[in-house]
């Protein structure tokens, strides 16, 4: 089995090589390089994170021309590989098991992006440009909601809210096909989580214009509630392999289980969950999960060959496919 992964920041491997970006702030990635060996034929489609560090954001004198640059660079590794289109989407339906690693462009953080609401008329080029996943908090130093940094108790602004009702305006009508946006919860602190649960539970057509997922990193902080809450719209949370989220595989295991007992969209089972590893951004991971494949034998050793198959593809292929409107 080749996984779908819900976040990599595959691009960040370069920072201390490129322009791109300013190295001071990766003084670590060569160390972390190690954990996308053998990614690309491993990986089936990556969710393709285009994001930097919080200082790397405020050095650049035009931020969404470095974003552009980003998109660029993914566009030229993936040429030919990226989801964006049913089109895409039957391409990549018909070589998933082989060949290189596909992509789904996405952004991490609109932190130094969107600072006033005049910088929401940017979101819709983004998505005629092909991005699908929109993160909008990655760190304190946002406008759009409250981080999970240290002190950050924010919950949504007026201008998230603007954000969160841009995103739906590019998405078709209630029960109409068509590529859409994914609303990524990462990073988002429990205030602000429970203010967009509750604008997706105010209209129930929301939740399929609008997928939620929330792609990496622990979900510890966000309250016992919100868990049920997220399952109940049909949120896909991705399980990251190594620290904070998880400390060890049987923590890992655990997590998964306890996720499974809490219904998605009304039945209890594996539905809804996925892997987001989060390769590149986390200082450690688990003893035997540091590489893709090791992932994809650790499911198919522990959980039955259906259950694995859940976990490791088909839930978050059911996201792609949403994402591209995939013909049925």
């Amino acid at each position: 089995m080749r996984l779908i992964d819900l976040h990599c920041n595959w691009a960040l491997q370069y920072a201390a090589e490129t322009s791109q970006y300013d190295a001071s702030f990766y003084p670590e990635i060569a160390a972390k390089a190690a954990q996308v060996d053998g990614y690309l034929m491993g990986t089936s489609l990556a969710f393709l994170a285009c994001g930097r560090a919080a200082g790397d954001w405020e050095r650049q004198a035009d931020p969404w021309l470095a974003l552009a640059s980003m998109i660029d660079r993914y566009e030229a590794e993936f040429a030919g590989r990226l989801v964006a289109t049913p089109d895409d989407v039957d391409r990549w339906r018909a070589e998933a098991d082989l060949g290189l690693c596909w992509g789904l462009l996405g952004v991490s953080g609109f932190d130094r992006l969107v600072r006033s609401p005049a910088d929401l008329d940017r979101l819709a080029p983004l998505f005629e440009r092909g991005v699908r996943l929109y993160q909008p908090v990655e760190t304190a130093d946002g406008v759009l909601g409250g981080s999970s940094d240290a002190d950050d108790a924010r919950g949504l602004s007026d201008l998230g809210r603007a954000f969160l009702e841009r995103l739906l305006d590019l998405a078709p009508p209630a029960g109409k096909p068509g590529p859409r946006p994914l609303l990524d919860l990462a990073h988002m602190n429990a205030p602000t989580c429970a203010d967009v649960l509750a604008w997706f539970e105010h209209d129930e057509t929301r939740a399929n214009r609008l997928p939620l997922l929330h792609s990496h990193g622990s979900i510890d902080g966000l309250g016992p509630d919100f868990p049920g809450r997220f399952r109940a719209l049909g949120g896909v949370i991705g399980l990251s392999v190594g620290p904070p989220a998880v400390e060890s595989a049987e923590a890992l295991r655990s997590r998964i289980e306890a996720l499974a007992a809490s219904p998605f969209r009304g039945q209890t089972g594996y539905e809804g969950i996925g892997v987001g590893t989060d390769y590149l951004e986390l200082d450690a991971t688990v003893a035997g999960l540091g590489e893709v494949e090791k992932v994809a034998e650790w499911l198919s050793k522990v959980f039955s060959p259906g259950v694995a198959a859940l976990l490791g593809f088909q839930n978050a292929r059911r996201l792609v496919e949403a994402a591209a409107g995939a013909r049925i």
